[in-house]
């Protein structure tokens, strides 16, 4: 372990000889709540992280950005697609939104689709960890991750404030720029930001290929080239992503209302097939209406409503585009907050939308299909002997329609039988029926926050939450070119139906705050796309013989996820905090073994420096074997992550400061366990790199 606890053994000496100081707990209200609840006043466990570490964190990432939060990890497709997994729960369990809406790109249907969003044109981003379901429906069961950018302002400033970021080098031999404009004049504020990043292949300390995986191969008589997809340098890992947003919004005495158009462009390698690569464009558009103290009992009335257009090309070494897919999402919400009663207040929400989906090229996994949804939901916090409780009921919609397809051979079958035989025995399926699926789902939840002495509080949270089938989970069924399987789905799934039980132990002292939380979740009918162990015969383009893909299918499953998170926040005097903290999450499928792709134990340890102009954190990761596997995966070794970040104020100019930031410092082997190419690709060596921020 590299002496890791040795010297969180010293930090502890360290403490014990520290002066008494205070910590001081910054309230943030959580705007993913419409209720507006401070972070310090949830019931589950909230954490917020501003522009500034956003920046310094930098990856194009979202998942690695915010795999160092207790509870969450990375479900990596190499350096920068990567989705994040919370409390052992990824893709349509965990919601992912922009100012309260849906992202609405393809990133929870594969591991190698990136979210629609970079997180250097945002603000901050809220995560909390634990269903959201009231508000945002049975998909945020794991959690749910809210990107603030503040194109449309809802409190107006005059002049002009900003901040430009750079930053270069690294194990990608990154650059990034970025920056953000604020003006207000006259109740009106406009708003414009941009970024450009672009990168080159991925520096890897050794073979991206597992001697884990060899092995197996070897076994099976099917060997495998340790550096397959690259030795010491990631093939096809490159990166190239701009974007930007405009936004005016218009500030008047009780209320706002604007407009904002946010552009994302982003062009990555797949480090599966070498030379390939993966084009991503979105176009967003957000409209924003809110009129607050319409009565005395009537806090405010919001509509909030979006459209995206999004576009994805998977493209083979030779330049020719292999898939092409569309996306159009629209997407709006009604929310009338109240107080009626002394103490009480209370939100009532409908939202809607709809998807269209458009498949322009490639093989038959996914048809054309339209979905809609529409929800009403009521959330109200009310006092009980001087307990606050807050009740939620959300009733929800769902309709799929899906239309038949013939593939480009021209070979026709109906959905789910054996399939035809193409020119040289490629498996196709192509043409569906009875693909419209409707669904009706219900989700309750109550939390209440207590004190149960002045420094001691404990929240607790109960819900039932429903989530409805996505499209895909129904009717896919054919080859997934990245991941290099066949999907198959299932028409006759049922809704997923789980329990969920969240407590969170805050003991707030002189110089010290810490946190527990366990959770459980037990779920009748979990969704899991599982390895069947069966393989079907597929050839490549260009390619003379076939080779055998394992066959994956979605089906229903009794299942639970439980765990528990910890952390501690130390002054160890003036100068110096240190941070603690540790997760843990097992899963379980209840006929019998362990679901796959769940993040194994991790404890670690930040001490931070503040020096007046100089500041600094080192950040000691220590991430443990994961032996609790599913069915036909490979177990993942631990390792250590190394982080440590400084920067400095430059005094003449207080607006200017420099930073140098390095990572894994012990150039240890990363795999990220969550991931479905963990076994196939190597994350970073040693990474450091340096920029400078100005604001204004």
């Amino acid at each position: 372990m590299k002496n890791i606890f040795v010297w969180i053994l010293f930090v502890f000496v360290s403490y014990t000889y520290a002066k008494d100081t205070k910590i001081e707990i910054q309230e943030i209200p959580v705007t993913a709540n419409p209720l507006q609840i401070n972070s310090n006043d949830m019931a589950k466990p909230v954490r917020i992280i501003g522009n500034k570490k956003l920046m310094q964190n930098s990856s194009a990432s979202l998942g690695k950005n915010l795999k160092n939060i207790p509870g969450v990890s990375n479900s990596a497709w190499g350096e920068n697609v990567g989705r994040p997994v919370i409390r052992g729960m990824d893709g349509n369990r965990i919601k992912i939104l922009n100012n309260g809406l849906e992202v609405n790109d393809v990133s929870a249907m594969s591991g190698d689709h990136p979210v629609g969003i970079d997180a250097l044109s945002a603000d901050q981003i809220e995560i909390i960890k634990g269903p959201t379901s009231i508000i945002y429906g049975g998909g945020s069961v794991g959690g749910t991750i809210n990107i603030i950018d503040h194109a449309i302002h809802d409190e107006f400033y005059e002049g002009l404030s900003g901040v430009y970021d750079f930053s270069q080098g690294g194990a990608l031999r990154e650059n990034t720029n970025s920056l953000q404009l604020d003006y207000g004049f006259k109740n009106f504020m406009l708003h414009l930001d941009g970024f450009k990043r672009d990168s080159k292949n991925l520096k890897i300390p050794g073979d991206s290929v597992s001697s884990k995986l060899s092995a197996a191969r070897a076994a099976e008589g099917e060997p495998i080239a340790r550096d397959k997809n690259g030795k010491d340098t990631l093939n096809s890992s490159h990166n190239d992503s701009y974007g930007g947003g405009v936004g005016a919004s218009y500030i008047f005495s009780d209320g706002y209302t604007g407009l904002s158009y946010k552009g994302y462009d982003m062009e990555y390698g797949n480090p599966i097939e070498n030379g390939a690569y993966m084009d991503v464009e979105s176009d967003r558009y957000n409209y924003v209406f809110q009129k607050d103290n319409l009565s005395s009992n009537i806090s405010s009335f919001k509509f909030d409503t979006s459209w995206t257009e999004y576009e994805h090309d998977e493209v083979e070494p030779s330049g020719e585009i292999a898939t092409q897919y569309l996306q159009n999402t629209y997407e709006g919400k009604f929310e009338v907050t109240h107080s009626f009663i002394n103490e009480t207040k209370g939100v009532i929400g409908l939202d809607f939308g709809t998807r269209r989906f458009t498949k322009e090229k490639g093989g038959p996994m996914i048809a054309n299909n339209n979905s809609e949804k529409i929800s009403l939901y009521v959330l109200e916090n009310f006092s009980y002997n001087n307990q606050d409780i807050t009740f939620g009921y959300r009733q929800s919609f769902v309709k799929h329609n899906g239309n038949d397809f013939v593939s480009d051979d021209g070979c026709t079958v109906d959905y789910l039988e054996a399939g035809c035989e193409a020119a040289g025995g490629i498996e196709n399926t192509t043409s569906f029926d009875d693909t419209e699926k409707t669904f009706q789902t219900s989700n309750i939840s109550v939390e209440t926050k207590m004190e149960l002495r002045p420094d001691l509080s404990l929240g607790v949270s109960l819900s039932h939450i429903q989530r409805a089938p996505t499209y895909e989970e129904l009717f896919a069924y054919g080859h997934h070119h990245a991941t290099e399987t066949i999907e198959q789905g299932d028409r006759g799934l049922s809704e997923e139906r789980s329990n969920s039980l969240d407590l969170t132990l805050n003991w707030e002292g002189e110089n010290k705050n810490i946190m527990v939380s366990p959770y459980y979740t037990r779920f009748n009918s979990y969704i899991a796309l599982t390895n069947t162990g069966q393989t079907q015969k597929h050839m490549h383009e260009g390619e003379d013989e076939s080779e055998e893909i394992s066959v994956f299918e979605y089906k229903n499953i009794p299942a639970e996820f439980y765990g528990l998170e910890i952390q501690g926040d130390f002054d160890l005097s003036r100068n110096y905090r240190l941070s603690l903290w540790g997760d843990y999450v097992r899963a379980k499928n209840r006929d019998g073994g362990d679901l796959p792709r769940i993040p194994p134990a991790t404890l670690g340890a930040t001490i931070f420096g503040d020096w007046g102009n100089f500041k600094s954190d080192l950040s000691m990761r220590q991430i443990f074997s994961q032996n609790k596997i599913g069915k036909y995966e490979i177990k993942t070794d631990d390792y250590s992550d190394v982080t440590f970040n400084l920067s400095y104020q430059i005094p003449s100019h207080k607006s200017v400061s420099v930073y140098i930031k390095a990572e894994n410092l012990l150039d240890e082997d990363i795999r990220d366990h969550a991931s479905f190419i963990k076994d196939q690709v190597l994350g970073g060596g040693r990474n450091i790199k340096g920029g400078f921020n100005v604001s204004f």
